[in-house]
């Protein structure tokens, strides 16, 4: 008997490369999630905006993110890909949730925007008396060189914008915690508080989200090639603060290198100066925390920044200086008042949102607070004393100016990138691997920040989010009035100023009537203001406006609707266009009347 011998063949296995599986689950889950957020119609009904109409489905895309987040971060070395694939899906679920919603960009001002870049391309010079905008014009400079470069729709670049400028700022940010810490995990989850707690919605088509964007490359310049290397050892004592700052060295042995990045950062600082109002006082607090702290080479640095700003205000900005306070002028009790007393008014659902706004800021700064109490305890080595500067410096800009009642909202998104480090910390809290409760607490509040961060950002939905009516509406007010003619909107949930910027004045009912008693009277002042005018005034009143106001606490239904019926009934004023959100009325100048 012959026996035969099996010969083993070689069988095929396929395996999955690390991390494909997970990914593949976020891209999917990012999908639904936008497909889910695409569905939606306006307006948006409810007082706390797009949360209280969000499918489910957009929810488990979300909560399906955070998992995938916190276990890729579990592990002891996270995957080198996955968190940046991971972070980009939150940022398209979160940040192009209302993109997705509707065609047009949400909030008057980046339709505002459109047209002042609109009108330096048609111009080609500046007009400082114009407006304020004209005194900082690098962005809508820029803004105007891009649109017509490349041929993209000004809409279109504002509509996707809040998408772009977060991934622009996550990106900047990993630079500069990269040079605060070689932890992989502590890097990501930094990016991911900052992607979650952003409910600023400062990322629109705008000078800030440009100037923000340039204030973080340059402290990564800062940090990576203009550092310096201190004594080993922070001490918390002024004598010792001293001489460790006397002591440093630079960080980068390369002289020529230091040279270089000097130079660009100069260059960044320019561009800052002649972008934006707020930013350049911003990145001096900043450098100089930095330079005072012992952790920045170029000590003359802040000098150099300052003279930039105030060359550019006593000069060029000069115009708009002239009849504006400048900073520091305001007081505590001013910005207080502008800043949150008039903030904390309005409907039961508006104030829900102001709330979970407050809450999901002060989560992160006390989250901030355990992250420095671990520093102390950790000894004296350690980066997160000059990160606490770096989160503080901000707030000495807070008494300077209400800056229209947004000026805590920008110092807190200033603070907000090392705020996040801070947080992010305490949530480690120096465990090289997470056990799976420490993973599922950490899945669990994210996708409650989640939560929060889309009731914040969206909340006020009913307003700045614009139906096709008004959008119609808005069109036909530049084509059924005079070429001169003054235009007035109800208030500033309005989609105009996109055209003819120039060519028109611009006037809301909102400022006209801020000191009337009552909707007679304040009919009454926009008539008159109206027919003052040589060639009269085309008025727009629109649906995000009425809920504006009707929100915000400024006025009542009754009181708008009765405005609107006493104005219909004065000489002169004719109704010349209405649809289901929107009419516009037309004032004829007193000359053109009897």
């Amino acid at each position: 008997m012959v026996s035969v011998e099996r010969v083993a063949q070689p069988r095929f296995t396929w395996t999955v490369p690390e991390g494909i599986l997970p990914a593949v689950i976020a891209v999917s889950a990012t999908v639904v999630a936008g497909y889910t957020a695409s569905t939606l119609e306006t307006p948006i009904t409810s007082e706390v905006g797009l949360v209280a109409v969000l499918p489910p489905a957009y929810w488990i895309g979300i909560v399906t993110l955070n998992v995938i987040f916190a276990v890729s971060l579990g592990r002891g070395r996270p995957n080198p890909w996955l968190p940046a694939v991971l972070l980009g899906c939150l940022v398209v679920a979160l940040y192009g949730a209302a993109s997705l919603a509707t065609p047009v960009p949400r909030a008057e001002v980046a339709w505002r925007h459109i047209g002042i870049a609109d009108t330096l391309l048609r111009n080609g010079q500046l007009d400082p008396g114009l407006d304020a905008y004209f005194n900082w014009p690098g962005f809508f400079a820029l803004l105007a060189v891009l649109s017509s470069a490349t041929g993209l729709p000004p809409m279109q670049l504002a509509l996707w914008a809040p998408v772009v400028n977060a991934l622009l700022w996550l990106a900047a940010l990993g630079l500069v915690v990269r040079t605060l810490t070689t932890d992989r995990r502590l890097v990501w989850l930094t990016l991911w508080l900052f992607c979650l707690a952003n409910w600023i919605d400062q990322d629109y088509l705008a000078p800030q989200a440009f100037g923000f964007f340039l204030y973080l490359v340059v402290l990564a310049l800062l940090l990576n090639f203009l550092g310096a290397r201190t004594s080993p050892g922070w001490s918390w004592s002024p004598a010792g603060r001293l001489g460790w700052w006397r002591e440093r060295l630079p960080t980068d042995p390369l002289a020529a290198r230091r040279v270089a990045a000097l130079l660009v950062v100069t260059v960044l600082a320019v561009v800052i100066v002649v972008s934006h109002q707020l930013t350049p006082f911003m990145l001096l607090a900043s450098v100089t925390a930095l330079v005072a702290t012992g952790r920045v080479w170029a000590s003359a640095l802040p000098l150099v920044i300052a003279v930039m700003v105030i060359a550019w205000l006593v000069y060029p900005a000069s115009t708009y200086l002239a009849g504006h306070p400048p900073l520091f002028v305001n007081g505590v009790e001013a910005a207080a008042a502008a800043n949150v007393s008039e903030r904390l008014a309005g409907t039961a659902g508006h104030l829900l949102v102001v709330r979970i706004r407050i809450l999901l800021t002060g989560t992160i700064w006390i989250l901030a607070a355990a992250g420095v109490l671990i520093a102390r305890r950790r000894g004296p080595h350690d980066a997160r004393p000059v990160v606490l500067v770096l989160a503080a410096a901000p707030f000495a800009l807070l008494p300077a100016q209400s800056y229209g009642g947004e000026m805590l909202m920008r110092v807190n998104l200033f603070s907000l990138p090392f705020t996040a480090f801070l947080a992010a910390s305490a949530l480690l809290a120096m465990q090289p691997v997470l056990n799976h409760i420490r993973v599922v607490a950490l899945a669990v509040l994210c996708s409650v920040l989640a939560v929060a961060s889309v009731s914040s950002r969206y909340g006020n939905a009913q307003f700045d989010m614009f139906t096709a009516a008004e959008i119609d509406a808005a069109k036909r007010l530049y084509e059924l009035g005079p070429a001169d003619a003054m235009l007035i909107a109800g208030g500033h949930p309005t989609p105009w100023r996109y055209r003819e910027y120039e060519q028109h004045r611009y006037r809301t009912v909102q400022d006209i009537c801020e000191s009337a008693p009552d909707a007679a009277i304040c009919a009454q002042l926009v008539h008159a203001s109206a027919r003052r005018e040589q060639s009269g005034a085309m008025v727009l009143l629109n649906r995000a406006v009425k809920s504006s106001l009707v929100m915000q606490g400024a006025m009542s239904d009754i009181e708008i609707d009765g405005m609107e019926k006493t104005l219909a009934r004065l000489p002169g004023v004719s109704k010349a266009f209405e649809n289901e959100d929107a009419r516009i009325y037309r004032i004829e100048p007193y000359r053109q009347v009897g």
